[in-house]
């Protein structure tokens, strides 16, 4: 099973059918905090929807690698990240997330958006990773600004959230800035770090978590 430590206390690991029942209770315990900017809560309302979710994702994996992680912190699972989608044809990876709000302002999902961000330059050897996010999600969009993502514009009327439509910006890396900022500090080969201070909620449950 897939493993990546983050730090002594985050990990994160392969979601996998006997982990539906911990998915399902963190969701379901959070699901006023995840409402404001996910639109899948009102689809998941029993345990077996978050078996469907998993199931669906290692479809994917066999399908077209991508994937949702469970990122668990000191034993408890409290969030998920993984990829939406990639377009291997033009070697763009779609990321999406969400975190428990009892797991906020730790660094955890800035620490684990980098090491996403990497996989998919270093492991996937992807050119272009893309995030949107609702314009007014501003704890999500600060992860991707610490991250160094360059906002490319708002998709304007871009997700019904139950009862409206909302904005998205789309914030945007590309490996080439990585390996520049890399060779410029004397390091070509490992992707640069940048600050990991607190993480965010964010998209999500689909096929794998989104972000907004």
């Amino acid at each position: 099973m897939f493993a990546h430590r983050i730090s002594k206390d985050v990990c994160l690991r392969l979601l996998q059918l006997h982990h539906a029942p911990e998915l399902f209770r963190v969701t379901d315990s959070n699901r006023a905090h995840l409402r404001e900017w996910l639109p899948w809560l009102d689809h998941i309302k029993e345990e077996k929807d978050s078996a469907a979710f998993i199931s669906s994702a290692l479809r994917s994996l066999a399908v077209s690698s991508t994937f949702a992680c469970g990122i668990w912190n000191a034993g408890e699972l409290c969030g998920v990240i993984g990829y939406n989608m990639i377009d291997w044809e033009n070697r763009i990876a779609f990321p999406g997330y969400w975190l428990a709000k009892s797991a906020e302002g730790k660094g955890i999902m800035t620490a684990c958006c980098q090491a996403l961000v990497e996989h998919a330059f270093a492991e996937y050897r992807l050119n272009r990773v893309v995030i949107t996010i609702a314009t007014e999600n501003h704890k999500s969009q600060a992860i991707t600004d610490r991250l160094g993502f360059k906002r490319e514009g708002v998709l304007r009327d871009a997700e019904w959230l139950y009862d409206h439509y909302v904005d998205h910006t789309v914030n945007a890396l590309l490996n080439k800035t990585i390996r520049r900022v890399a060779v410029s500090r004397g390091n070509e080969s490992t992707p640069v770090r940048q600050s990991r201070k607190q993480g965010g909620s964010s998209r999500a449950q689909t096929r794998v978590p989104r972000s907004s």
